[in-house]
């Protein structure tokens, strides 16, 4: 079969093929609320355990965790550093996610998979 193949939800990407020139925007509403962000990061740390992370990739995931809580609960928090420790957590969580497709050579069941999924979603929509 010829041309893209796509396993798994493609839920919110931009997609083009076949085009020379193309211009993409996506609207995506901020989210306004810090508890939002609180939330989604509070839902992380209690999950956390849950998601066979390696010891230092669990360690790190719960350090940037609490350093974005830190930063979220800043009269001014700085929407950059935030964007950056959550990138660096979706880092770790991105492979658990995907585990569901790799199967158990992974180490990954996927009702883990699907927690690590929904983890990043709410971590996506909360980005400031």
């Amino acid at each position: 079969m010829n041309g893209p193949q796509f396993h798994g939800s493609i839920h919110g990407s931009q997609i083009a093929i076949g085009n020379h020139n193309v211009s993409q925007s996506q609207y995506l509403p901020a989210s306004t609320e810090v508890g939002d962000l609180a939330e989604a990061v509070g839902a992380l740390l209690d999950a956390l355990g849950l998601l066979g992370l390696r010891a230092d990739d669990e360690r790190g995931v719960r350090r940037d965790a609490e350093a974005a809580l830190d930063e979220a609960a800043r009269q001014e928090p700085d929407a950059g550093r935030l964007r950056g420790l959550l990138e660096r957590i979706r880092t770790v969580l991105v492979p658990v996610a995907a585990g569901a497709s790799a199967g158990a050579a992974a180490g990954v069941n996927s009702g883990t998979a699907q927690l690590a999924q929904s983890l990043l979603a709410s971590l996506q929509h909360a980005l400031p």
